[in-house]
């Protein structure tokens, strides 16, 4: 069971190996979809109603990578999103204190849905939004950008 983030990121690593080889993780973060977690657990009790990922951004696409029901280990793979498809898909991002959010709409839905964002992964969070928006990829040239 990987509790620590290091551990976490070398277990989505191999996760992302199984399920591209060719792919290579830039940046990982955990997230959890629906309500607003922190007023949702103290309401449920601390029951989730929404599916929690790992979002691994690669050089390639990003991956989302269910959270395994037996630990916080990466599980199957659920979506696999080209970087142009997920900047069409990815809308309002709120950074705050203890949980951070940005909406996204997963392929097949209506609605995009907030993803909530734990404070111990907002700085891979904001790397993995500054990559895309940027699109300062490892091996991609990028000219005329500024920042």
């Amino acid at each position: 069971m990987g509790l620590i983030k290091s551990t976490t990121t070398a277990q989505v690593a191999e996760a992302v190996r199984q399920s591209d080889p060719l792919a290579r993780p830039v940046v990982t973060l955990g997230v959890g979809s629906g309500r607003h977690p922190f007023l949702y657990t103290l309401l449920s009790g601390g029951i989730a109603d929404g599916d929690s990922f790992f979002v691994t951004l690669t050089d390639r696409s990003v991956l989302f990578h269910e959270v395994a029901s037996t630990g916080y280990r990466p599980g199957k793979l659920r979506y696999d999103v080209a970087h142009e498809e997920f900047r069409t898909r990815i809308g309002q991002v709120r950074r705050r204190p203890l949980w951070s959010t940005f909406r996204f709409r997963f392929p097949g839905d209506a609605e995009a849905v907030p993803l909530n964002v734990r404070r111990a992964w907002r700085p891979e969070m904001d790397r993995f939004l500054d990559a895309l928006r940027g699109d300062r990829l490892p091996g991609r040239a990028v000219e005329g950008r500024s920042s």
